[in-house]
């Protein structure tokens, strides 16, 4: 199955709003890859998302998924620009999980703006943080589909948007 045009129309908006504040809020350049389709028996949690939900036309749950080390690159980078912290956490603390969900409120933020002037028939839930595997079990279980895509920030780093679909509207048949 090949990603629909109302899926893509969906996540490009969150992968240049990510892009544009990779560059703005934490000075990493990083470039998108292409969207694929993954599959859902060998999805595993990465460490740490920010999760969207999807209502109406598109049923599921978006994610920038990010690997621990990721997170830590990216929150670091966020306090050093944002705040002027030199200091470089090694562990996800309060203040790099703060970091990144100010990073990933803008995001959203913009994204959501940009999406709601298409009128797709979408609404977004205000996003929240998944720091644990136990809570990304009960979202995976209404999962039918998954898309992918990956932002790489450098030849060691890169994270995912995934789209994981509850239902299949929107998709090419």
């Amino acid at each position: 199955m090949s990603i629909s045009a109302e899926q893509m129309k969906v996540l490009t908006p969150f992968v240049s709003e990510t892009v544009k504040n990779l560059e703005t809020m934490a000075d990493l350049p990083s470039t998108a890859g292409l969207g694929t389709e993954d599959e859902i028996e060998s999805f595993r949690f990465k460490g740490f998302a920010v999760a969207i939900e999807t209502t109406g036309s598109i049923e599921g749950t978006i994610l920038i998924h990010m690997y621990i080390e990721t997170a830590l690159l990216v929150g670091n980078k966020v306090r050093e620009k944002m705040l002027g912290e030199t200091e470089q956490a090694t562990e996800v603390t309060d203040n790099i999980v703060e970091a990144l969900e100010e990073w990933g409120n803008t995001v959203v933020g913009h994204a959501t703006a940009v999406l709601e002037a298409y009128n797709l028939g979408i609404k977004f839930k205000p996003p929240y943080f998944i720091h644990s595997t136990e809570k990304i079990g009960p979202i995976m279980e209404e999962v039918q589909e998954i898309i992918s895509i990956p932002i790489r920030i450098d030849e060691d780093n890169r994270f995912y948007f995934n789209f994981l679909l509850n239902n299949k509207t929107g998709a090419d048949t």
